[in-house]
Protein backbone atom coordinates (compact mmCIF):
# COMPACT_ATOMS: atom_id res chain seq x y z
CA UNK A 1 0.00 0.00 0.00
CA UNK A 2 1.53 3.43 -0.96
CA UNK A 3 2.01 6.10 1.51
CA UNK A 4 -0.31 8.87 1.18
CA UNK A 5 1.14 10.80 4.07
CA UNK A 6 4.73 12.15 5.32
CA UNK A 7 5.17 13.68 8.66
CA UNK A 8 8.30 14.97 9.52
CA UNK A 9 10.14 15.85 12.75
CA UNK A 10 11.43 19.22 12.60
CA UNK A 11 14.88 19.62 15.29
CA UNK A 12 17.17 17.49 14.05
CA UNK A 13 15.41 16.07 11.10
CA UNK A 14 14.78 18.77 8.78
CA UNK A 15 16.18 21.49 11.12
CA UNK A 16 20.28 21.76 12.39
CA UNK A 17 19.23 22.85 15.88
CA UNK A 18 21.45 21.15 17.70
CA UNK A 19 24.50 23.62 18.38
CA UNK A 20 21.86 26.15 19.43
CA UNK A 21 20.05 23.92 21.62
CA UNK A 22 23.21 22.38 23.47
CA UNK A 23 24.34 26.11 24.28
CA UNK A 24 20.78 27.35 24.92
CA UNK A 25 20.86 24.19 28.06
CA UNK A 26 23.50 25.22 29.35
CA UNK A 27 22.79 29.22 29.91
CA UNK A 28 19.68 27.40 31.35
CA UNK A 29 21.76 25.19 33.21
CA UNK A 30 23.69 27.95 35.05
CA UNK A 31 20.71 30.15 35.46
CA UNK A 32 18.28 27.56 37.63
CA UNK A 33 21.76 25.51 38.78
CA UNK A 34 21.25 22.24 37.06
CA UNK A 35 24.08 20.51 35.72
CA UNK A 36 25.62 21.46 32.46
CA UNK A 37 27.32 18.90 29.94
CA UNK A 38 30.46 19.04 27.87
CA UNK A 39 31.06 18.92 24.43
CA UNK A 40 32.31 15.69 24.99
CA UNK A 41 29.54 14.39 27.19
CA UNK A 42 26.98 15.54 24.81
CA UNK A 43 28.25 12.59 22.21
CA UNK A 44 27.61 10.05 25.06
CA UNK A 45 23.98 11.38 25.59
CA UNK A 46 23.34 10.90 22.20
CA UNK A 47 23.49 7.33 22.47
CA UNK A 48 20.95 7.41 25.57
CA UNK A 49 17.18 7.28 25.55
CA UNK A 50 15.46 10.57 26.75
CA UNK A 51 14.69 9.20 30.50
CA UNK A 52 18.53 8.19 30.81
CA UNK A 53 19.13 11.99 29.31
CA UNK A 54 16.94 13.24 32.40
CA UNK A 55 19.14 11.57 35.14
CA UNK A 56 22.37 12.46 33.43
CA UNK A 57 21.10 16.42 33.51
CA UNK A 58 19.86 15.75 37.38
CA UNK A 59 16.53 17.51 36.25
CA UNK A 60 13.76 16.71 38.34
CA UNK A 61 10.88 15.17 35.69
CA UNK A 62 7.90 17.58 37.42
CA UNK A 63 9.92 20.58 36.03
CA UNK A 64 10.66 19.55 32.32
CA UNK A 65 7.70 21.23 31.03
CA UNK A 66 8.56 24.43 32.75
CA UNK A 67 12.83 23.76 31.21
CA UNK A 68 11.34 22.77 27.55
CA UNK A 69 9.13 26.26 27.65
CA UNK A 70 11.51 28.13 28.40
CA UNK A 71 14.16 26.80 25.91
CA UNK A 72 11.66 27.28 23.38
CA UNK A 73 10.99 30.57 23.46
CA UNK A 74 14.64 30.95 23.56
CA UNK A 75 15.05 29.50 20.32
CA UNK A 76 12.65 31.55 19.06
CA UNK A 77 14.13 34.42 19.74
CA UNK A 78 17.16 33.08 17.21
CA UNK A 79 14.61 31.42 14.75
CA UNK A 80 16.06 33.75 11.78
CA UNK A 81 19.13 31.95 12.26
CA UNK A 82 18.11 28.07 12.08
CA UNK A 83 19.02 26.07 8.81
CA UNK A 84 18.12 23.21 7.34
CA UNK A 85 20.21 20.23 7.51
CA UNK A 86 20.50 20.23 3.22
CA UNK A 87 20.37 23.30 0.74
CA UNK A 88 18.43 21.59 -1.06
CA UNK A 89 15.62 20.57 0.68
CA UNK A 90 13.10 23.10 -0.86
CA UNK A 91 13.81 20.21 -4.48
CA UNK A 92 13.55 17.39 -2.06
CA UNK A 93 9.93 18.72 -0.74
CA UNK A 94 8.69 19.88 -4.17
CA UNK A 95 9.34 16.18 -5.60
CA UNK A 96 7.66 13.96 -2.48
CA UNK A 97 4.71 16.71 -3.26
CA UNK A 98 4.03 15.10 -6.52
CA UNK A 99 4.10 11.52 -5.33
CA UNK A 100 1.98 12.09 -2.07
CA UNK A 101 -0.88 13.42 -0.93
CA UNK A 102 -0.30 14.62 2.76
CA UNK A 103 3.00 16.51 4.34
CA UNK A 104 3.14 17.36 7.65
CA UNK A 105 5.65 18.48 10.69
CA UNK A 106 4.99 16.90 14.34
CA UNK A 107 6.96 18.32 16.49
CA UNK A 108 7.81 19.43 20.33
CA UNK A 109 8.68 22.76 19.17
CA UNK A 110 6.78 25.81 18.81
CA UNK A 111 4.72 26.58 15.68
CA UNK A 112 5.98 29.96 14.58
CA UNK A 113 9.78 28.55 14.76
CA UNK A 114 8.35 26.18 12.06
CA UNK A 115 6.66 28.59 10.15
CA UNK A 116 9.45 31.23 10.02
CA UNK A 117 11.55 27.95 8.57
CA UNK A 118 9.15 27.22 6.14
CA UNK A 119 9.06 30.72 4.81
CA UNK A 120 12.80 31.22 4.94
CA UNK A 121 12.86 28.07 2.57
CA UNK A 122 9.68 29.06 0.28
CA UNK A 123 7.66 25.55 2.06
CA UNK A 124 4.79 27.01 3.02
CA UNK A 125 2.58 25.03 -0.30
CA UNK A 126 4.35 21.81 0.83
CA UNK A 127 3.27 21.19 4.13
CA UNK A 128 -0.04 20.47 4.83
CA UNK A 129 -0.05 21.05 8.72
CA UNK A 130 1.81 21.69 11.72
CA UNK A 131 1.16 19.90 14.91
CA UNK A 132 2.83 20.65 17.71
CA UNK A 133 3.17 17.74 20.63
CA UNK A 134 4.29 17.41 23.86
CA UNK A 135 7.98 15.48 24.74
CA UNK A 136 6.73 11.83 25.25
CA UNK A 137 3.38 12.23 23.40
CA UNK A 138 3.51 11.77 19.91
CA UNK A 139 2.02 8.57 19.17
CA UNK A 140 -1.45 10.49 20.49
CA UNK A 141 -0.54 12.91 17.72
CA UNK A 142 -0.10 10.28 15.24
CA UNK A 143 -3.42 8.70 15.43
CA UNK A 144 -5.32 12.06 15.02
CA UNK A 145 -2.88 12.99 11.67
CA UNK A 146 -4.51 9.03 10.79
CA UNK A 147 -8.12 10.42 11.69
CA UNK A 148 -8.13 13.59 10.70
CA UNK A 149 -7.06 12.88 7.18
CA UNK A 150 -8.70 9.16 6.57
CA UNK A 151 -5.65 7.53 6.72
CA UNK A 152 -4.55 3.90 7.18
CA UNK A 153 -2.07 2.87 9.67
CA UNK A 154 -0.14 1.40 6.41
CA UNK A 155 -0.48 4.88 4.54
CA UNK A 156 1.49 7.33 7.15
CA UNK A 157 5.49 7.62 7.25
CA UNK A 158 7.07 9.14 9.72
CA UNK A 159 10.88 10.61 9.44
CA UNK A 160 12.50 11.38 13.01
CA UNK A 161 15.83 11.34 14.63
CA UNK A 162 15.26 10.35 17.83
CA UNK A 163 14.69 7.00 19.85
CA UNK A 164 11.19 8.29 20.98
CA UNK A 165 10.05 9.03 17.44
CA UNK A 166 10.32 5.30 16.56
CA UNK A 167 8.68 4.05 19.77
CA UNK A 168 5.86 6.16 19.41
CA UNK A 169 5.46 5.05 15.63
CA UNK A 170 5.98 1.58 16.85
CA UNK A 171 3.20 1.86 19.32
CA UNK A 172 1.12 3.85 16.91
CA UNK A 173 1.53 1.18 14.61
CA UNK A 174 3.00 3.36 11.45
CA UNK A 175 6.44 3.00 9.19
CA UNK A 176 9.12 5.27 11.12
CA UNK A 177 12.30 6.35 8.83
CA UNK A 178 15.36 6.91 11.13
CA UNK A 179 17.66 9.83 10.09
CA UNK A 180 21.15 9.35 10.30
CA UNK A 181 22.20 12.91 10.78
CA UNK A 182 20.25 14.15 13.73
CA UNK A 183 20.02 13.80 17.29
CA UNK A 184 20.06 10.68 18.25
CA UNK A 185 23.14 8.38 16.89
CA UNK A 186 22.67 5.43 14.27
CA UNK A 187 23.78 3.21 17.06
CA UNK A 188 21.24 4.21 19.22
CA UNK A 189 17.97 4.29 16.72
CA UNK A 190 19.15 0.69 15.14
CA UNK A 191 18.31 -0.85 18.87
CA UNK A 192 14.54 0.29 18.85
CA UNK A 193 14.65 -0.80 15.42
CA UNK A 194 12.97 1.59 12.75
CA UNK A 195 11.32 0.41 9.57
CA UNK A 196 13.89 2.04 7.61
CA UNK A 197 17.64 4.09 8.02
CA UNK A 198 18.45 6.61 5.63
CA UNK A 199 21.67 8.67 4.98
CA UNK A 200 20.18 11.38 3.21
CA UNK A 201 16.83 13.01 2.13
CA UNK A 202 17.15 11.28 -1.20
CA UNK A 203 16.74 7.60 0.54
CA UNK A 204 13.15 9.00 1.90
CA UNK A 205 11.68 9.62 -1.78
CA UNK A 206 13.54 6.37 -2.90
CA UNK A 207 10.93 4.53 -0.05
CA UNK A 208 7.92 6.44 -0.97
CA UNK A 209 8.60 5.70 -4.84
CA UNK A 210 9.29 1.76 -3.86
CA UNK A 211 5.93 1.47 -2.21
CA UNK A 212 4.00 3.55 -5.16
Amino acid sequence: MAYKCVVFDFDGTLADTEEKTFNIYNDMAEKYKYRKITKEELQHIKNLHIKEIMEIVDIPFYKLPRVLSEGQKRMRATMEDIRAFYPEIKTFMDDLTQITEYRGILTSNIEKTVQSFLRHYRLEDDIDFIMCSALLSKEKKIKKVLKKYDLKKEELLYVGDETRDIESCLRAGVDVVAVKWGYNTPKALERCNPTYMVDHTTDILTIVKNKM
